[in-house]
């Protein structure tokens, strides 16, 4: 049976067209009484990455996360909204709170029903279907609600070239156990099994995705922002990537998530599309990152070639490299780095290159956009693309 993800169009975050959209969206679906009641307790997951300004498009927009906590207190739910966020951020209480004022999520904390989290505990919970990892750590007060609604953001990215509804409950693993991941798994294919992994272990998630605008370029954080004009929802994140995906034009084959999940006979259908579906993106499909690696069986052996020569210490793909007259020594990628290869010297960051791992954890955390990714010695095999 195929999968449904709705698509309704928004064409901007003005409050009652939000609020119009999200209700739409989840009523294509079977409408919020269909798999909420009263006295639930609803843990509300947006993408809070980096405490910056929402126009940037690296955050879920707060718009979108009022409609979805609103459309659930009006059932009588109690509503948390919290995330782990990535980027370097410590999982504090403090942290939190400035991560919730910076991204324009603070206010709605002050709508009935609603709390914005600041429990930092975590459990275990067990992987049974995984292939990869058998047990996760995730933040408490999302694996105690009865329901996750997790709202993603599309976005390219730098070692998996998209990020959106899968990608996102990365955000449920704490503070700095992502960087354990990151080391563990620092190639996109082996980065993209564990996600899997993660997505079969979590509790039940209903999935929307704020696509009224998008990242492109060398997301999730220094991308630039693009316009799409939808929100999306679905009960299944691998579905609702691959149709975001056709929508700002990023191959499938390209997203490693997409592949694993059709191997795995997770994604085997075309979805149904119901609502108002896509109209033609000005300007053509999402810019790549400059990661991007070519498509189908040379792009196969050349991340065998290159995972290769990247284990040997050499450098033959796109490194992060510091822009010293922009680094403000705040720290955040020597905090996230997994692999202890950078420190603050002589006035800036600086990253020891025989350690780097290439998990672009570093250029993820710069709000200055003080680390670049400069281009390997072959960069024919790396360079940017428009698909």
């Amino acid at each position: 049976m195929a999968k449904t993800v709705s698509c309704v169009a928004c064409s901007s975050y003005e409050m009652s067209e939000v609020k119009r959209s999200v209700r739409q969206a989840l009523d294509l679906l079977g409408g919020p009484g269909s798999f909420v009641r009263p006295d639930m307790t609803v843990f509300v997951k947006p993408n809070l990455l980096a405490g910056v300004d929402p126009a940037r498009s690296v955050t879920t927009h707060p718009e979108v996360v009022a409609a979805v906590a609103r459309l659930l207190t009006g059932y009588g739910c109690r509503v948390v909204i919290g995330d782990s966020p990535g980027a370097g951020t410590r999982y504090t209480p403090a942290s939190l709170k400035r991560i919730y004022r910076r991204c324009g999520i603070a206010p709605h904390g002050e709508i009935p029903g609603v709390i914005l989290n600041d429990d930092i505990s975590h459990t275990t919970i067990p992987s049974p279907d995984g292939q990869v990892v058998k047990r996760f750590l995730i933040i408490r007060p999302a694996v105690e609600a009865d329901l996750i609604v997790s709202i993603s953001k599309p976005k390219t990215h730098l070692l998996t070239t998209y990020t959106g509804a899968v990608k996102n409950l990365f955000g449920l693993v704490p503070g700095h156990e992502k960087s354990l991941f990151h080391s563990r798994f620092p190639d996109a294919e082996g980065f993209s099994r564990m996600l899997v992994d993660l997505t079969l272990a979590v509790p039940p998630v209903l999935h929307v995705m704020d696509a009224v605008w998008g990242m492109e370029g060398n997301g999730p954080m220094s991308g630039e922002p693009r316009y799409v004009g939808r929100i999306l929802a679905s009960w299944d994140p691998f579905a609702l990537d691959l149709v975001a995906c056709r929508a700002i034009g990023i191959p499938e084959d390209l997203v490693p998530v997409l592949s694993i999940a059709r191997d795995r006979r997770l994604l085997t259908d075309d979805p149904l599309v119901p609502g108002d579906g896509f109209d033609p993106l000005e300007n053509g499909p999402f810019l790549l990152p400059d990661t991007i690696r070519p498509a189908g069986l040379r792009m196969k052996i050349t991340r065998k070639l290159l995972a290769h020569l990247q284990k040997s210490g050499r450098v033959f793909i796109p490194r992060p490299a510091v822009v010293s007259s922009a680094c403000i020594r705040c720290g955040a990628c020597v905090e996230i780095c997994p692999v202890e290869a950078i420190s603050l010297a002589d006035g800036s960051a600086a990253i020891d290159r025989s350690l780097c791992i290439r998990c672009y954890c570093c250029h993820e955390s710069c709000e200055a956009a003080a680390i670049a990714i400069a281009r390997g010695l072959f960069p024919g095999i790396t360079r940017r693309q428009r698909q």
